[in-house]
């Protein structure tokens, strides 16, 4: 009698554990046909247009050549590199991008702070109006932001009406300054949604700790610059990495505030190809893909020895709250 509830028992475990296994294996299988379709989805574009921008005059000629060229030459690369001075493009963008995003991020994760941790009138209203910046198309306000730059005075911020004299103003526009001004007062671009993910974070951090910190005789700034920022730095690492790819690939403001500024984006849109005389509109399509191949490979570098701390950063950044 034992030895059959014995047996109707393994059986009824054994069919129970091949439930559960082949449950465990079709979950697995579709989840690996989705990250492999995902995959293909975010690669399959970069390999077509570098493989496109590595094909020659005669592969463009050749029927057969429906792929992979039969002639790959670096020769549209050369082409560009010439046209537009790339070490030296690359080098001013990469130093331009980095201090704007640090200034941004600094000026972002106190505004946060204060509106996460501080009662004063008027929070809610002025944490409305940084979501609603997201909201609002930049072109929409993109010729008054213009105009402020362009007739620049200290006197007029808050002038809502009237003429603007060039005898009592500066203009801005075709310097740094304007990037430099909008981001140390944390109205840059896409800044709202900086300010949105930091105040979630310290939200989300307990009150407790900075209690004891004003127990042992810390001040608000204190406590914030020694306990709380070094705990947000994955959010940090997180909005300073999506402000400094944005900021790279920006052509709206640069092309609006500073067009002649030697940065990347602009160059690399700004090169005529027809200058070179290739003669052929498929030619310089594919000068095109080399174009925006160059562009972009520094964030895909840039991507690849990041993406870890990226990833932790928003696991422990804490904006489920």
């Amino acid at each position: 009698m034992q030895l059959k509830n014995w047996i109707s028992e393994h059986k009824a475990l054994r069919k129970r554990f091949n439930s559960h296994y082949l449950k465990g294996l079709s979950w697995r299988v579709v989840r690996t046909i989705m990250l492999a379709g995902l995959v293909f989805m975010i690669l399959y574009p970069l390999f077509v247009q570098f493989i496109s921008s590595i094909k020659s005059a005669s592969d463009l000629g050749d029927p057969t050549v429906i792929f992979f060229p039969k002639n790959p030459t670096i020769v549209n690369y050369r082409v560009l590199f010439d046209a537009i001075e790339y070490p030296t493009a690359f080098l001013y963008t990469a130093v331009f991008n980095l201090a704007m995003s640090a200034l941004q991020i600094a000026s972002c994760v106190m505004v946060s702070y204060g509106l996460a941790r501080f009662k004063f009138k008027g929070r809610g209203l002025v944490f409305a109006l940084s979501l609603f910046t997201l909201i609002v198309p930049p072109q929409t306000i993109m010729f008054p932001m213009f105009l402020r730059f362009k007739y620049f005075n200290p006197l007029y911020i808050f002038k809502l009406t009237g003429s603007f004299s060039a005898a009592t103003t500066l203009n801005l526009t075709g310097t740094w300054i304007p990037f430099l001004l909008l981001s140390l007062t944390a109205i840059g671009f896409k800044n709202g949604l900086f300010i949105f993910m930091q105040r979630q974070y310290f939200r989300n951090q307990p009150v407790a700790i900075e209690e004891a910190a004003y127990v042992d005789g810390c001040g608000p700034f204190r406590t914030f610059v020694s306990i709380m920022l070094p705990g947000a730095l994955p959010i940090i690492l997180t909005t300073f990495l999506l402000s400094f790819v944005w900021g790279w690939n920006d052509m709206f403001y640069t092309q609006a505030l500073a067009p002649e500024l030697p940065l990347l984006a602009s160059k690399m849109f700004g090169v005529a190809f027809e200058a070179f005389s290739t003669g052929s509109p498929v030619m310089d399509a594919y000068l095109e893909n080399a174009k925006l191949f160059l562009l972009i490979f520094p964030l895909i570098i840039l991507y690849i020895f990041t993406q870890r701390h990226f990833t932790e950063s928003i696991e422990r950044s804490g904006l489920v709250g």
